[in-house]
């Protein structure tokens, strides 16, 4: 398996995937110059990181023993300038609310194979709120870094969201104001930080497939379907198995159809009068089923060699066997 298709318990987490996207879209599209001489012009990107918080232990976990055991200096590395984002809320828009559960395909890989499914899904639409704080170094970086938060991010910036198997628009918005954080008395002691705070709104869509089957549940459904038949062609749809679990099932609607027939002498009595008498069946000996076939959605596997050659399939009968008769006479 490439490293693309390993999963990890932080996987299919749709709004984790929201979060992922925004910082990606940030990512060098906010910087300023400064100018080093009268001939060096240094641009100066803004990173952005997702908040890191947590307990003590946590902090130690992550910025000292692992520091220590890497040979790298103890505590967490704070670049200047930085922007950090904080997840506020989330809320659903349901203004915004149109056509619950259209149908809509999807395409899975298991095993080397791609496999389309079919479910009815209800794009819900999402706000998603985030508190940003850019971190700056001196007054002058704090308006330079206001300056181009309003030439590169102001108002709407549309992206997309890879959600592994689909693809959702999202967009993002900035207000029109922005709080700076001046210092203008401190001691010799005081972390010495200026910053520009500002919310931004995240619209985007999170699917929900009907019965409220998740993502995780559409994978494991699929590669079980595939598996219990792996021949099986067509689109997969969502239905009951044979002992009526809910799965994704690929191939016709009915993945083995199977009938028979009993012997006719266990009819019941027809005519005018056929409440005058009734024919137990169980009572009336005619063997087995009178005839018993199948019909599967599989393609049909070749008779093998050793079969062909054990019923004589390929030999021709003569005129006189066969019955019919001579042409000739």
């Amino acid at each position: 398996m490439s490293a693309y298709n390993q999963e990890y318990n932080k996987d299919n987490t749709i709004l984790r995937y929201m979060i992922v996207a925004l910082l990606a879209e940030l990512k060098d599209k906010v910087y300023y110059y400064n100018q080093i001489d009268e001939d060096t012009l240094k641009k100066i990107p803004v990173p952005f990181f997702y908040s890191i918080t947590g307990d003590g232990r946590f902090l130690m976990d992550n910025f000292l023993f692992d520091a220590e055991a890497k040979g790298k200096a103890i505590g967490d590395y704070e670049t200047v300038p930085r922007g950090i984002i904080q997840l506020t809320g989330i809320s659903i828009d349901s203004g915004n609310q149109t056509n619950k559960f259209a149908r809509g395909e999807f395409v899975s890989e298991w095993d080397g194979i791609l496999k389309t499914f079919s479910l009815e899904t209800n794009f819900l639409p999402l706000k998603i709120s985030f508190d940003c704080t850019v971190v700056c170094s001196s007054n002058l970086e704090m308006l330079k870094v206001t300056e181009s938060l309003m030439s590169k991010l102001y108002k709407n910036n549309l992206f997309q969201v890879d959600l592994g198997m689909m693809r959702v628009q999202g967009s993002f918005a900035v207000p029109e104001d922005y709080s700076q954080n001046r210092l203008f008395e401190f001691q010799l002691n005081d972390k010495k930080e200026w910053s520009v705070t500002f919310p931004i709104e995240v619209a985007s869509f999170m699917p929900v497939f009907e019965s409220g089957i998740l993502i995780p549940e559409v994978q494991f459904m699929t590669k079980a379907a595939i598996k219990a038949n792996p021949t099986a062609q067509g689109v997969g749809m969502l239905r009951s198995g044979v002992n009526n679990e809910l799965g994704i099932y690929f191939g016709g609607v009915y993945q083995k159809f199977e009938t028979t027939q009993e012997s006719l002498l266990r009819a019941q009595v027809s005519g005018s009068f056929s409440n005058k008498g009734y024919i137990n069946p169980d009572t009336i000996q005619t063997g087995g089923p009178y005839l018993v076939s199948q019909l599967t959605s599989a393609p049909i596997v070749p008779e093998s060699l050793d079969s062909l050659e054990f019923r004589n399939a390929t030999a021709k009968p003569t005129t006189e066997e066969s019955g019919l008769g001579s042409v000739n006479t």
